[in-house]
């Protein structure tokens, strides 16, 4: 039924693709249109060679289109047309009506094509004018209007919503400033409204796609653009009203809809014919160009992943003098499965909070779940202190330390990393967790470096383990400041509840201290240096920031053993062992006035449990440490001095825009499955998204 496009198909030939470009115009009741919609495809989705002469014969039509749609409105048309067949989709998809939904997602196939190539070549402005039937028309009605567009300089058309909307009425006096936020706010309904199943899950993932094209002028903007005119319909347009609908939609899809539709399909040799439903598909693969899904370690194209992406876009957003609803009602959304025992508070909406735990904890190695995760325990009290409260910890924590510890291994401190890193902090900063991780055995250590030759440890140990490795890696390589600082910041906030460390933990974090202190002594002398060549007359170099970082490195280390010894001492023997075995060490900070009065309480340890294994011949490990675990149950404590209590909280800065904007977008650009051109692309190198 239909065209069938196939590798040998001439597209620049094809009649329908002429027509729509052309300089004929096309009235939207036109037969014209159930025939361009209707198409299948055949080919080889590994043919590269294919893709790339498909995209280049719909570029050529899309450029005539560009220009020719100012004066013959089919763009226009083809927007009325799909506004008009929306009304009907509720109703097609209950009577099972297979090729009216197909031909409908064949329009959002085309169309999302049509608004890449467009917002890629005109400004925002000029992309949103053209859904109306000409510039004229919509100046015309536009002036009839009392909406505020002059503040935003773009013409806007006043469109009343139509009765019906997906089968379901609309509410009362919905007015749209122009046919491009109906359009989206068509595209937003149908992802609420309609059912996801086999004959409409292509209608749900085309729709997510034409909502990130939509807002993809962002790409094309070196800077942050806080006056976006599509995210404006969603900020305070007629589709903010649908917030807390579409994020939860779109938290069902991500939990719900992550195998229905897998972006590889099982070809023979030679290439076939796919059904209705699965033409489409195969169309957006090849000219997408995307591999398997395992490869590159990228995470499958589905409707779930898709819906993540889309909400991490509206909630990453922020405007300029307003809220984003978005944000907000991801951090009001309760659980499900509980009754609020605060009747007054706001609740956006609820969800099971079990079943987005386990999904969290399934994708927490994926990048754009992990942006997530950060984003609910950062705002969502509600959501955090269900995650704290968790009997399997290990199954959100190890995956998070993973990506932790295989970044710092390769150097590669990107968004990634530092996400994993923030969410540590932010569960260290509870004392039940810190307590908890310390009593949750790990054996499935296949992962961690063969020098660390460790077979069981605790997920306490573990993470202080992971730590402190990226500490000294960091120290030794990439000497990055924001990793340095936040990692020992999750060390001291662990240190109070420090229980049974193994002893690579123990000996890696005393071999810390020995790495920053020797690097603290070097720098000392290379400024001494640098300033004696100053006075001879020679360049200077500031090895300032260098030592104060590691000054307050060492500072912190000692506050963190100081807490372990005051918090735990009888938990922490092989901390003591190690302390008697590096006490040199701790000589060079006693006349230090920046550390002297850490040295206080290791001072007294290590001159008890030395007069108590004075006598212990050297080597006798095992006798060494039974004599220091029978002095650690009686020797009081209370001799120890007290310290203030080390506990450091994660702070979101008020420009986390800046970071985030472009990394989401990045996140888009990889694994939404369009195929945006990255020589366009300003808002952060192309190279980048490779």
């Amino acid at each position: 039924m239909g065209s069938v496009i196939t590798k040998e198909t001439i597209l620049q030939d094809n009649v329908y693709l002429k027509k729509l470009s052309g300089l004929e115009p096309v009235d939207d009741y036109d037969p014209f249109w159930n025939k361009l919609l209707s198409f299948s495809l055949k080919f080889d989705d590994d043919d590269e060679e294919t893709r790339i002469a498909l995209e280049s014969a719909l570029d050529d039509h899309l450029q005539c289109l560009m220009y020719n749609t100012q004066t013959t409105g089919n763009f226009a048309a083809f927007i009325r047309l799909f506004l008009r067949r929306a009304t009907e989709l509720k109703t097609s998809e209950q009577c099972e009506n297979k090729i009216y939904l197909w031909q409908t997602s064949n329009a959002l196939l085309i169309l999302r094509y049509i608004a890449r190539f467009l917002t890629q070549r005109m400004t925002e402005k000029e992309f949103v004018r053209i859904f109306a039937k000409n510039q004229e028309n919509e100046r015309t009605e536009s002036s009839s209007t009392s909406s505020s567009d002059d503040e935003d300089d773009y013409d806007a058309q006043q469109t009343e919503g139509s009765d019906n909307n997906n089968g379901e009425t609309k509410e009362a006096q919905i007015v749209f400033q122009n046919t491009a936020e109906e359009f989206t706010y068509e595209l937003v309904s149908i992802l609420i409204n309609i059912s996801v199943n086999d004959t409409t899950l292509a209608i749900h993932v085309e729709a997510v796609r034409c909502l990130l094209t939509l807002l993809s002028s962002q790409l094309y903007n070196e800077s942050i653009v806080n006056t976006s005119i599509v995210f404006r319909f969603f900020i305070d347009g007629a589709c903010a009203q649908h917030a807390a609908k579409l994020t939860k939609t779109l938290l069902l899809n991500y939990l719900i809809h992550n195998s229905e539709y897998h972006m590889t399909v099982a070809k023979p040799q030679e290439s076939i014919v796919f059904g209705l439903a699965s033409s489409m598909w195969s169309m957006v693969q090849m000219a997408t160009g995307l591999d398997s899904a395992e490869e590159d370690n990228k995470p499958p194209l589905t409707l779930g992943n898709l819906s993540i992406l889309l909400l991490l876009n509206l909630s990453c957003h922020q405007p300029v003098n307003a809220s984003n609803p978005f944000k907000e009602t991801l951090a009001l959304f309760q659980n499900a499965q509980e009754v609020s025992t605060l009747p007054t508070q706001v609740i956006s909406f609820k969800i099971d909070y079990n079943g987005l735990y386990e999904r969290l904890c399934a994708t927490a190695g994926q990048e754009p779940p992990m942006l997530l995760l950060y984003m609910l325990l950062q705002a969502n009290s509600g959501f955090r202190n269900y995650v704290l409260s968790r009997i399997n910890l290990e199954n959100l924590v190890v995956p998070v330390l993973r990506i932790l510890h295989d970044g710092v291994a390769t150097s590669n401190n990107s968004h990634h990393v530092y996400l994993a890193l923030i969410v540590a902090l932010i569960l260290s900063e509870d004392d039940i967790f810190c307590k908890i991780i310390h009593e949750t055995p790990i054996k499935d250590l296949g992962w961690l470096d063969s020098d660390f030759s460790v077979r069981e440890i605790s997920l306490g140990g573990l993470t202080a383990l992971v730590f402190i490795r990226a500490i000294q890696k960091n120290a030794l390589k990439t000497k990055d400041r924001y990793l340095h600082t936040n990692c020992l910041a999750a060390l001291a906030n662990m240190s109070a509840f420090f229980k049974n460390l193994a002893p690579i933990v123990c000996q890696r974090l005393i071999s810390l201290l020995d790495l920053l202190t020797k690097r603290h002594a070097k720098m000392v002398d290379h400024m001494r240096v640098s300033s004696q060549n100053d006075v001879a007359g020679g360049q200077p170099i500031n090895f300032h920031d260098d030592i104060t970082a590691l000054e307050e490195g060492i500072r912190t280390l000692l506050e963190i053993i100081n807490s372990a010894l005051c918090g735990g001492l009888r938990h922490n023997t092989h901390l003591i062992y190690n302390l008697l075995y590096h006490r040199a060490l701790f000589d060079a900070y006693v006349q230090h006035p920046m550390f002297q009065d850490l040295l206080v309480n290791i001072a007294a340890v290590i001159s008890h449990f030395s007069s108590k294994v004075v006598h212990v011949p050297a080597g006798d490990g095992m006798t060494m440490m039974q004599i220091i675990e029978k002095e650690a149950n009686v020797w009081p404590t209370d001799k120890l001095a007290k310290f203030p209590e080390l506990k450091f909280r994660y702070v979101e800065d008020e420009y986390t825009v800046d970071f985030f904007v472009p990394y989401v977008w990045r996140l888009s650009v990889q694994h939404s499955g369009i195929h945006f051109e990255t020589s366009r692309i300003k808002i952060f190198k192309a190279q980048s998204i490779a």
